[in-house]
């Protein structure tokens, strides 16, 4: 038989085709782990430099005098309940929030803005977010998930939404309260349901849409005192003292005389459902 350069070519090509099959069978990264502090990562500003889609970021206990871009796809997670602080320093964003990513279990403070968020699928649980100059959280386009947090204490609102479109963010089970402005005030053109909060002692108006064209869906939350009411409320709403048990000490435990003890939707209390 005579061997030509054609004969030869034709295995290495069906091996290289069989490579590339298994190596597209592949993952071409695994998720990791990057612990701040640590010889990798001495910031977290250093971890997120570091960060791809899918990673976490685990911060030890301390205060990190940082501002802190969330590189998108990446959890941002406190190794322990509000051990870990991102303080700003009195001025410009806190915390801002790229696409996909999701900040949990910080304490957020003394920035302008404690969290910015303008980006979809994004997700804040369990974070405590205070003593902000202006809003605790500020939208753009987008709304984050919002789960599980303490806003409160800020100079300006609790949650501030400008020309939000999206209705994937929601807004459910947090403890909003005396802030200097307003509770919630969102702008744009979307629809946006507000469910299981404590929203109470505000300076302004528990929940203000900045425009006709925002509608704002409220269920099972418990607007107290809070020094505007924009309309009457809806029947599945209340307003009762929540009964924290120490505000001024961050305690929004629940007292077990509140009407907000298991009355949202999951049957589990109204407002953060964190125990500390």
């Amino acid at each position: 038989m005579r061997v030509t350069r054609s004969t030869l070519k034709a295995p290495l090509t069906l091996t290289a085709l069989f490579v590339f099959a298994v190596a597209l069978a592949s993952p071409l990264y695994a998720a990791s782990v990057i612990v701040v502090p640590s010889p990798q990562a001495k910031s977290i500003g250093a971890a997120m430099a570091a960060a791809r889609p899918g990673d976490t970021v685990r911060v030890k206990n301390g205060v990190y005098k940082e501002k802190v871009f969330i590189t998108p796809g990446v959890a941002l997670v406190s190794e322990n309940l509000f051990g870990a602080v991102i303080d700003g320093g009195g001025r410009k964003t806190v915390v801002t929030l790229g696409n996909s990513s999701e900040i949990s279990g910080f304490e957020v403070r003394n920035g302008t803005i404690g969290i910015f968020s303008s980006t979809a699928q994004a997700a804040i649980r369990r974070c405590r977010i205070i003593h902000n100059v202006e809003s605790g959280v500020m939208c753009v386009g987008a709304l984050p998930k919002m789960e599980d947090n303490f806003i409160v204490f800020n100079k300006g609102s609790g949650v501030q939404g400008w020309d939000v479109r999206t209705t994937s963010g929601s807004i459910n089970h947090n403890t909003i309260a005396f802030n200097a402005n307003h509770g919630i005030s969102l702008g744009g053109s979307t629809s946006i349901t507000v469910e299981n909060n404590i929203i109470a002692f505000n300076d302004q108006f528990g929940v203000k849409p900045a425009e006709e064209t925002v509608r704002v869906v409220l269920i099972n939350n418990n607007f107290y005192q809070n020094a505007r009411i924009s309309s009457n409320l809806p029947s599945d709403n209340i307003s009762a003292d929540p009964l924290f048990e120490d505000a001024k000490r961050f305690n929004f435990n629940l007292m077990r005389e509140s009407r907000s003890i298991g009355l949202g939707t999951d049957n589990q209390n109204l407002g953060s459902r964190i125990l500390h």
